[in-house]
């Protein structure tokens, strides 16, 4: 089923020994959580976006794979960039639907943001979503969109 979300399929992450690689990747995809060093030495980040999601291709793309499909479809969405050229500037806030919209008018389908925060009051954007099929060849609309509930309508942060 195309509407099918694809998480969680597996947890088979194997830890990345080339220091090289394990570079490369934390400075295209970092974890912003951890002091470099720390973050390429743990891999939880690159353990959790593995098994949440490129376990769920791992039949096309093995883990290698999927890192380096990865940060290329990351750099054709420059999401900062598709931001910036509606207007949109961390530091603001903006309405969710601008926001929304402005993803689309780049990718022709909705995104799924993810807001944190306390709901009565300005909530933060914390993740930009954009949906794919299995192979990553289409993007598809987010289905079970989470969009910044309850605040659809309401202007979230775009953090700096």
């Amino acid at each position: 089923d195309k509407h099918v979300m694809l998480n969680d399929c597996a947890k088979s992450y194997t830890d990345i020994t080339d220091a090289r690689k394990g570079k490369e990747l934390d400075k295209r995809w970092p974890d912003l959580t951890y002091a470099e060093e720390d973050a390429i030495k743990k891999q939880s980040f690159w353990r959790y976006e593995y098994n949440k999601h490129g376990t769920c291709c791992s039949e096309r793309y093995k883990q290698e794979a999927y890192f380096d499909l990865a940060v290329n479809l990351k750099d054709k969405f420059d999401l900062l960039q598709i931001l910036k050229s509606e207007g949109i500037i961390p530091g603001k806030t903006y309405r969710v639907d601008k926001i929304e919209e402005a993803i689309r008018s780049a990718t022709q389908e909705y995104p799924n943001l993810t807001c944190i925060g306390d709901s009565s009051k300005t909530m933060e954007l914390k993740e930009i979503g954009i949906c794919f099929n299995r192979e990553a060849t289409k993007v598809m609309n987010c289905h079970r969109r989470k969009t910044c509930k309850p605040l659809n309508k309401k202007e979230i942060s775009i953090p700096l």
